[in-house]
């Protein structure tokens, strides 16, 4: 079985085409900037020649990209279609609030610049794939991770769906590999999440595509790793410290019980730490005074314990960020290479979807 996946952060981009054919240590591996800083520095060399500008083309990761266009919409027109519009938020109303105007078509307006949006355009890797007689053509399936907030509505919280649809469907199965959607499943709710397995499908047509959000993608990659793998049974608390946001989460017996998502910038070891215990005794609430500027976090039974766990793993860009706590952990590297856990872990998910269906 041959698998692209591509795991797409806030930093970087991780991408591992999987052949069952070979070992572990001989897949192709890659480990390449975000698009979101690429395309961020495209628009600015965009408004430096034009006032307006219309962009159109999928939604995207924001960070970098999204702020630059907002800045840019300070003194420029920034026309977007309602599909780029959602890569600056997931409620319309507020990217228009923000200055800038959404249409379906461009305006026929003189001197306008056009510049498209897309991140998953599979023709450079082609290209590199072709100066070593490797070609897509021949997948069996295709994944990708990415973080999608959800659409909310006017005056309700940008953070909280996510984790809302994590919970419903963890409460269905609460395997996260579960955490997944075939294409043609992924809510209408995930604007990013459903553009890219659009994406990854007109361009890999006839083959199975798969969408994941990034944080549980990294914690079924973490459960491929032989030390995790080895206490699966058991009770873990695996952690995905990425650039953007943490995910902390509980598993007993293979099964998800808790989880817990933060801003990785927010987070001070020490504290962290120490309300890591609290959320493991099953004593962390959504409304703590911990928990405001996160996403959230919730129970779908309690835990038992921090010093009842079999294993602490943390994982991720930022997994350092345990260190001096005098937590006892431990840092997965799924096929030898940290990097490669989220695409280890949307590997899972194709193969257990595609198993099950």
């Amino acid at each position: 079985m041959k698998i692209l996946a591509i795991d797409i952060g806030a930093g970087t981009q991780d991408i591992l085409l999987y052949d069952s054919a070979k070992k572990l240590e001989n897949y192709i591996k890659l480990v390449l900037p975000s698009p979101s800083p690429l395309l961020a520095a495209q628009v600015k060399r965009l408004g430096e020649q034009s006032r307006d500008i219309f962009i159109t083309g999928h939604t995207v990761g924001g960070g970098a990209l999204s702020h630059m266009i907002k800045a840019l919409a300070r003194d420029h027109r920034i026309i977007m279609t309602p599909s780029a519009a959602y890569t600056i938020r997931n409620n319309l109303d507020d990217v228009i609030a923000s200055g800038i105007e959404i249409r379906e078509r461009m305006p026929p307006a003189e001197g306008t610049a056009s510049f498209n949006l897309d991140e998953l355009d599979l023709s450079p890797l082609q290209r590199l794939l072709d100066s070593i007689d490797e070609d897509l053509k021949d997948l069996d399936a295709a994944a990708v991770a990415m973080q999608d907030h959800g659409a909310y509505e006017s005056g309700q919280s940008n953070r909280k769906t996510r984790l809302l649809y994590m919970k419903s469907r963890l409460e269905e199965n609460p395997s996260p590999l579960a955490l997944s959607y075939l294409y043609g499943e992924v809510p209408e709710v995930f604007p990013r999440m459903a553009s890219a397995a659009e994406r990854l499908h007109e361009q890999l047509p006839g083959q199975q595509t798969l969408a994941m959000d990034t944080a549980p993608a990294a914690i079924a990659g973490c459960l491929t790793d032989k030390r995790v793998m080895e206490r699966a049974s058991g009770k873990l608390l695996l952690i995905n410290a990425g650039n953007g946001h943490t995910l902390a989460c509980v598993l007993d017996g293979g099964s998800i019980i808790a989880i817990l998502e933060h801003h990785t910038r927010e987070l001070e070891a020490i504290s962290f730490a120490s309300y890591l215990e609290a959320f493991c005794c099953g004593q962390a609430r959504d409304e703590d005074a911990f928990m405001a500027s996160g996403h959230g976090l919730f129970y779908l039974e309690e835990p038992s314990g921090i010093e009842n766990l079999d294993l602490i793993a943390v994982t991720g860009p930022n997994r350092e960020i345990l260190e001096g706590t005098g937590l006892d952990f431990y840092y997965p590297a799924p096929g030898g290479d940290m990097m490669m856990t989220g695409p280890m872990g949307l590997v899972e998910a194709v193969r257990y979807r595609t198993a099950a269906s």
